[in-house]
């Protein structure tokens, strides 16, 4: 198995699997309120399940990451980086297809209504100029997890800007990052507790996420290109990424301890995230040069397969789930989904199936055709050091 493909990184691709999987797990929780205890040996992974909009975070580093991996590489290496013309391009068919086809789906099967027709205007307006998720009424409109996708476009804006700092200087942009985004949430948990969520669902309030993915970046580059020596200590990328992964585990069991808490999560977010993504930091670089094995193990196809298709199932998932609901396509009669324990495990296996089947359509028949017809050769990515591709 080769885990440098097609210009994309597999242990990365893994991680955005595992992302759209938490996502998706904590919407279908909210649902039916599946126990996440593993039967037999008693492990609790409930901590996962009701946090799982971590997840969300954990995109936002992948996309920090992503975006700065081929700016890097051309800055340490000498080379040329690609315009920002195919830069837009590409994020363009990426991001916008998908979402006004999800935004007009939403609308025509009446998932989302309005009172009267100005407030339709007003919202579709809002989510295509990308800022619905800068007012309260929008932001959690249309389909509730597309506030996500103004934070990302917003940051595709700021970026240029960001970029002619940071090749200068990497850790000065980073801590400027990280200080903005702690004094962002500090100011909405202290000014206003009624908008504080709202004020989370604000692209300040992500930027250190998005700073530890370009950091990432470029201690990726840099190691692989300048530091080889180092690069070939396998078992010090292997505790990186395990001690990042318990980090991750502490916190969600931290965050869930406290579920019951007034406003919650929100007050855990404001002091955490930064935790947050110091730990993915830690998974994310320790798996681009840790044990191949365990390369392989965060690489397997199952999370390939779902890091493929995660945009499209992080659109429609939650819609799929409701939507089934709604017109009595699932088991559930009216019992309390606390309760009713053979509902709670027969919808799993009819939500799931049926998100992933449609996400896989919308991503092969639409998405990706879409992609290929402005597809350019594709820029070499960072070649692995010596002994880490299969």
């Amino acid at each position: 198995m080769n885990l440098v493909r097609e210009g994309r990184i597999a242990t990365i691709d893994g991680l955005r699997g595992i992302a759209v999987l938490l996502v998706v797990w904590f919407h279908l929780w909210q649902v039916t309120w599946q126990s996440a205890v593993i039967p037999f040996v008693n492990v609790s992974l409930q901590p996962l399940a009701e946090t799982g909009w971590l997840g969300v975070e954990l995109f936002f580093f992948i996309s920090g990451f992503v975006l700065m991996l081929p700016v890097v590489q051309a800055h340490l290496s000498g080379t040329q980086p690609p315009t920002w013309r195919h830069f837009y391009v590409r994020r363009f068919l990426k991001i916008v297809p998908s979402y006004v086809l999800c935004i007009a789906v939403m609308l025509a099967i009446g998932y989302q209504t309005y009172a009267h027709t100005w407030e339709a205007v007003r919202d579709v307006a809002f989510h295509l100029a990308f800022i619905h998720n800068w007012f309260a009424v929008t932001y959690g409109s249309i389909d509730g997890v597309l506030w996500s996708l103004g934070v990302e476009i917003q940051f595709y804006v700021l970026f240029p800007l960001l970029v002619i700092a940071f090749v200068r200087s990497p850790l000065v942009v980073t801590v400027a990052m990280f200080v903005v985004a702690n004094a962002w949430r500090i100011w909405a948990l202290l000014a206003n507790h009624y908008f504080l969520g709202q004020r989370e669902a604000q692209l300040p309030a992500y930027l250190d996420l998005f700073a530890a993915g370009m950091l990432c970046a470029y201690g990726y580059v840099f190691l692989a290109l300048k530091r080889p020596h180092i690069a070939q200590r396998h078992w010090v990328f292997s505790a990186l990424m395990i001690g990042g992964l318990i980090a991750f585990w502490l916190l969600a069991v931290d965050c869930y301890a406290v579920a019951h808490t007034p406003d919650w999560p929100e007050p855990w977010k404001v002091q955490h995230r930064s935790l947050v993504a110091l730990a993915i930091s830690a998974v994310a670089l320790g798996s681009l040069f840790a044990a191949r094995w365990l390369r392989l193990v965060l690489a397997n196809r199952v999370l390939l397969f779902l890091a493929a298709i995660s945009y499209n199932l992080y659109l429609w998932h939650f819609p799929i789930t409701h939507e089934l609901l709604e017109r009595r396509l699932t088991p559930y009669v009216g019992a309390d989904p606390h309760n009713d324990h053979v509902w709670q495990i027969a919808s799993w296996f009819i939500f799931v199936p049926v998100s992933i089947v449609i996400s896989a359509l919308l991503t092969y028949g639409f998405e990706q055709p879409i992609l290929r017809w402005r597809r350019r050769p594709p820029r070499a990515i960072l070649p692995a050091p010596t002994g880490q591709a299969g």
